[in-house]
């Protein structure tokens, strides 16, 4: 593949795609020693110290819509990953094609799990989507069956999602 097909694939699924961004993939993104918290903060994308690392938090207030505001002053950890789909079609081993399925696949059961954590009262998008979900099951809880109902929905959805991001998107085992 030359420099510019590579390009252009990268552009294509990344843009499909979104995922190591908005919440789905990850909760944050470990500061590496090439990125200057000041620069990111000044450019509103913040850190904060989870399980005793600092992380660049998730959703990223730099990511708009499936765009990243401030691309070439990115994170160094953002400039490094690369899903397992996209990894697989820049060394030939998956068709763009197939990665592209596998992308509006993961996006459907991403949205499904939101449109769940809404109709449960859980409006917090600029929270990770596994820490929206962990929320829903936290006591007290609302006990009426539709909720009982719809939570059982939502950890039905949130599982099938996780399986299909540990199986397609996330490169084990060091993650972003």
């Amino acid at each position: 593949m030359n420099n510019s097909t590579f390009s252009e694939s990268t552009a294509r699924l990344c843009s499909a795609c979104g995922m190591c961004c908005n919440g789905v993939l990850f909760h944050g993104m470990a500061v590496q020693p090439e990125d200057s918290v000041r620069s990111m903060a000044a450019k509103g994308v913040k850190a904060k110290r989870r399980d005793g690392e600092l992380q660049f938090l998730q959703p990223c207030s730099a990511h708009d819509g499936n765009c990243c505001r401030i691309y070439a002053d990115r994170p160094q950890r953002c400039r490094e990953f690369a899903c397992r789909q996209l990894e697989g079609v820049l060394q030939g081993e998956i068709l763009e094609a197939s990665a592209m399925k596998k992308i509006h696949e993961a996006r459907r059961r991403s949205d499904r799990v939101r449109e769940l954590l809404e109709m449960l009262g859980d409006h917090r998008k600029i929270r990770p989507l596994a820490t929206r979900c962990a929320g829903i099951f936290t006591p007290p809880l609302d006990p009426s069956p539709q909720a009982e109902a719809l939570r059982g929905e939502l950890r039905v959805a949130m599982t099938s999602l996780e399986e299909l991001l540990t199986q397609d998107f996330r490169q084990n085992p060091v993650a972003a």
